[in-house]
């Protein structure tokens, strides 16, 4: 009984912000808020068991509502980012899958469900957070259970996280006026207009102080999924988006607490794949993935690897930027995580995907790098590293004036990169922030994190000379085309998204 309550609560304590069959009241695709708290009773462990169920709708296929083979969940979402941000090329349209995205058509057509994806998976996870925080008493209970209250601190930092991913796909950047997003913080079964930026920020600390207390106070400061240094790095990363004085220092000092926590990668976990938690200390948030997961061809290594039965490995190859590539120094280690060149597998099988491929074998690829091998996905997803509280570490350094202590930071994450990095000691001002912004480029390729950095310091991006579409093409952070369009379906469906 257990069993099937838990495969239960996993599969259905979600609903939408919009589309009206959603907002059913006794739908046999979710569980209503009366039997929650009719099974709240008397079963203690309901919040857990639909935590877990978050936990499988961020890795499951077609969790946005499609049944597109771009729709499974984050890391397709982190492939989106990647391209509108110009640093992960669609090297091919074959298949058409990520096309829309490419060539900038879906973020001016609202009906594109390129748009509808995020916005329903979002807000899918923000309705089941809000279940979790409803079964374990209410926004404003602290638990008396050390473990209910390390399972709501999990919950709200989650929440944050889905808004913190809305507010960077369908918001320009931070503009405190503008509203596009509604917000949900009860499981309440009606529509909300949009807030304003100003509120979901606010909301975003507020869920995100109160879970790393809720962490502290319970005891229970790690563990594979969202913990502590999780709900930590997640809180700087608001914070330098919001972008104060104040801010920028409390970033620094979040992410600082979390740099202290975990060791960087060593150069050979620099090449080792970057697919599995147990091989990479550095990673702070991951999914262990197995064959019980049933994911397939519709997953992101069925979308980026050549070593798995994917798209990338019959043409629709994702690759980085010529220029980009040309900018990694020859004695950067780095330099070997892509290729353009003919690439051999470990069976002696040569594919040749072109020189303007420049494809991440060496970085993202399944452990036995035989061509098409994996047809079940096992390999892990990656969804936060300790290399990212360097990155965002200096940068917030270098934008409140501190060039000294951003330049230590920098140096220390480089020397692990590069033999001779006395560069970094001759630069200062916006020289060291674009430097800071190329190491995030080159770092954080294919890990879903560079568009949020351009939108939080108002940057450009420049669209490759190898880019499908639009070669040498430079776009500003809030121009309308880099930008989700709030979706057809939520201003069809939603009456009052506009009050």
């Amino acid at each position: 009984m257990k069993k099937i309550l838990m495969i239960a609560l996993g599969a259905g304590l979600f609903l939408s912000a919009c589309s009206k069959d959603f907002l059913e009241l006794d739908s046999s695709r979710f569980i209503s808020k009366d039997r929650i708290d009719e099974i709240s009773a008397t079963s203690p462990h309901l919040s857990i068991a639909t935590l877990n169920g978050l936990y499988a709708y961020n890795v499951k296929t077609f969790s946005g509502g499609t049944t597109r083979h771009d729709d499974f969940g984050q890391k397709g979402y982190d492939i989106y980012s990647d391209m509108l941000a110009g640093d992960m090329n669609l090297n091919s349209a074959i298949y058409g899958w990520y096309r829309d995205i490419a060539n900038l058509t879906a973020t001016a057509n609202y009906a594109n469900l390129t748009n509808y994806g995020p916005w329903r998976f979002y807000y899918y996870m923000v309705r089941g957070t809000n279940n979790v925080i409803a079964s374990s008493g209410g926004n404003d209970v602290i638990p008396e259970d050390n473990t209910e209250k390390a399972v709501v601190a999990e919950a709200k930092a989650l929440r944050a996280y889905m808004y913190y991913n809305l507010m960077n796909l369908y918001t320009k950047g931070y503009d405190a006026n503008e509203k596009i997003l509604p917000v949900y913080t009860e499981p309440v079964l009606v529509n909300l207009p949009a807030k304003n930026t100003k509120e979901v920020f606010d909301l975003m600390v507020k869920d995100l102080t109160e879970s790393i207390s809720l962490f502290e106070a319970s005891g229970i400061t790690s563990g594979k999924n969202v913990n502590l240094n999780v709900a930590k790095s997640f809180l700087a990363y608001v914070y330098a988006a919001r972008g104060t004085a104040q801010d920028l220092a409390e970033a620094k000092r979040l992410s600082a607490e979390v740099m202290a926590e975990y060791p960087l990668a060593t150069k050979q976990q620099l090449l080792g794949g970057f697919n599995a938690r147990t091989s990479n200390p550095n990673w702070i948030w991951s999914a262990t993935l197995g064959v019980e997961n049933d994911l397939d061809l519709v997953s992101w290594w069925g979308q980026v690897d050549i070593f798995t039965y994917s798209y990338a490995s019959v043409g629709d190859t994702k690759g980085m930027p010529k220029e980009l590539y040309e900018a990694i120094p020859d004695e950067d280690v780095r330099k070997e995580q892509f290729t353009n060149q003919p690439i051999t597998d470990s069976k002696g099988a040569v594919r040749n995907f072109g020189v303007n491929a420049y494809l991440p074998v060496g970085k993202f690829y399944a452990p036995a790098r035989v061509h098409q091998g994996q047809r079940l996905i096992t390999t892990d997803y990656l969804f936060l590293r300790v290399e990212e509280m360097y990155l965002l570490n200096a940068e917030v350094s270098a934008r409140l004036g501190q060039d000294g202590e951003a330049i230590n930071t920098l140096t220390e994450l480089m020397n692990i990169r590069l033999d001779d990095v006395s560069y970094l000691s001759g630069l200062g001002g916006q020289a060291l922030k674009d430097e800071i912004a190329l190491q995030t480029r080159i770092e954080l390729w294919g890990e879903g994190k560079v568009y949020a950095a351009v939108k939080r310091n108002k940057g450009t991006v420049t669209y490759g000379s190898n880019h499908l579409y639009f070669k040498n093409t430079t776009f500003s952070y809030d121009d309308s085309k880099l930008t989700l369009a709030v979706p057809q379906a939520e201003i069809l469906n939603n009456p009052v998204y506009n009050n």
